[in-house]
């Protein structure tokens, strides 16, 4: 951890741009998560269950 912090120091980075970068950072992973990992991870749920319910009705009908 001390080695980063001489790094941003010796780069001559003000706090206040680290923590933008930092939390603009973390914004996108929630914003990749809820436009991309959410919704995928719901359609495949949903088509998880549909190919299940499907398999339990054709067996029941032989």
């Amino acid at each position: 951890m001390i080695q980063i912090s001489n790094l941003i120091l010796a780069a001559d980075v003000s706090p206040e741009v680290a923590g933008s970068s930092s939390f603009n950072m973390i914004a996108s992973f929630f914003a990749a998560a809820l436009l991309i990992v959410i919704p995928a991870a719901a359609f495949l749920i949903f088509v998880s269950q549909k190919d299940s319910l499907e398999r339990t009705s054709a067996t029941r009908r032989r």
